[in-house]
């Protein structure tokens, strides 16, 4: 049964991450058409981390009792409403509430997607499990830029999504999958003791707090940033759809080297710092080719740092008695980085040009890895 499980979970993410990768690349461009500036879609963008922090910490106190199937089902109602959303907005306000719903989404997959895993393989490599599911994720974002590259050049934005809405309601099929998580009844006292961060471990504050300069950095320099930018150079919807897909589908290549044995994360982290941070400088500095090559040496950078991100969230917690709780503390003070980052990055384009977001991402993710590398080190030397 737990073959046919993390099939379902397999199918299910391969679905829900081609919805995301089609809103990575059509949902700033769409934005832009509509005329609406960089700062506005900086707030616009803000509402998707308030409403998936709000919900994730909702989704996962209940998760660890209920099961895992309920919130699936949520992901493919979120899918379904949000691509119709999309479709029908035109302004700040309704974008707003569109992202707000994909946030939702996502909440309710993240919530339990990691938890689901280790649940699924037990004791036998979580982190790896987890990985295994980031890259069949990264392949299916990847086709799913490419592909909305190609649709958005021969038809309407509105067809795109309600192609997505057709695409999402497939989602509800591996929802069905058996309701594995669920462990006894929820009382409301329990639900609200579980969300209470008094009952958090100082040394899991610490890790989510070094996770959140990662969501920093990669939100100043891609969020809704890289899109434009590449647009805005004179990149057509089909050739930003590629480079975007490329950008993802780094990572997709990258994991199975991680999927038998993970590299030394010292080595990983070096690796990381020399790839991203020079890449970031350059960016905003060269034209042409040598902009593209840039932004694929970035994105070597960045996906070599999924390795050093799935350690910190595997280390800190497996083994827990709440594990979706836990990962939802870990993730929080991230999202709440993440609200402030969007309004920051289109303030500062919309004031000072793309390199102060370029460059403000360049030494936020050189601060993460730097703190992720002391803190990994220092859970192994405990640990040992």
């Amino acid at each position: 049964m737990k073959a046919r499980v993390f099939l379902n979970l397999a199918v299910l993410n391969v679905l829900d991450a081609f919805v995301t990768g089609a809103y990575t690349l059509a949902v700033p461009l769409l934005m832009v058409k509509r005329n609406i500036n960089l700062a506005e879609i900086g707030l616009v963008f803000s509402a998707f981390p308030i409403a998936f922090l709000t919900c994730r910490m909702l989704f996962s106190s209940a998760a660890d009792s209920l099961g895992f199937r309920k919130f699936f089902n949520v992901n493919a109602s979120g899918n379904l409403v949000s691509a119709l959303l999309y479709a029908a907005s035109s302004s700040p306000h309704s974008f707003a509430v569109a992202k707000a719903t994909q946030g939702v989404k996502e909440a309710a997959l993240w919530a339990v997607n990691r938890s689901a895993v280790y649940e699924v393989v037990g004791d036998r490599s979580p982190s790896m499990a987890a990985s295994t599911i980031l890259f069949i994720r990264g392949l299916a974002t990847t086709v799913g830029a490419v592909v909305c590259g190609f649709l958005i050049s021969f038809m309407s934005f509105q067809h795109v999504f309600i192609a997505l809405a057709a695409l999402s309601a497939l989602i509800f099929i591996p929802a069905r999958a058996p309701n594995i998580g669920r462990r006894e009844r929820l009382t409301v006292k329990e639900f609200f003791k579980r969300l209470d961060p008094r009952r958090v471990e100082g040394k899991t504050w610490r890790t989510s707090l070094v996770m959140s300069l990662y969501t920093a950095a990669s939100t100043f320099a891609v969020g809704f940033v890289l899109p434009i930018f590449l647009h805005e150079r004179g990149l057509g919807y089909w050739e930003v759809g590629v480079i975007l897909a490329s950008y993802m589908g780094v990572g997709a290549l990258l994991l199975p080297m991680t999927l038998r044995a993970t590299p030394p994360i010292g080595k990983v982290v070096y690796a990381q710092i020399l790839l991203y941070l020079p890449a970031a400088v350059l960016i905003p500095l060269t034209k042409g080719v040598y902009t593209i090559v840039a932004v694929m040496i970035m994105a070597l950078g960045e996906c070599t740092s999924y390795i050093t991100w799935e350690s910190l969230i595997s280390r800190e917690a497996v083994g827990r008695e709440n594990v979706s709780t836990t990962i939802g503390f870990l993730h929080a003070p991230s999202n709440l980085i993440q609200t402030l980052s969007y309004i920051l990055a289109g303030a500062l384009i919309q004031r000072f040009g793309y390199a102060a977001s370029f460059w403000a991402a360049g030494v936020l993710f050189l601060l993460y890895s730097i703190a992720a590398r002391q803190t990994l080190k220092q859970k192994s030397e405990t640990r040992s």
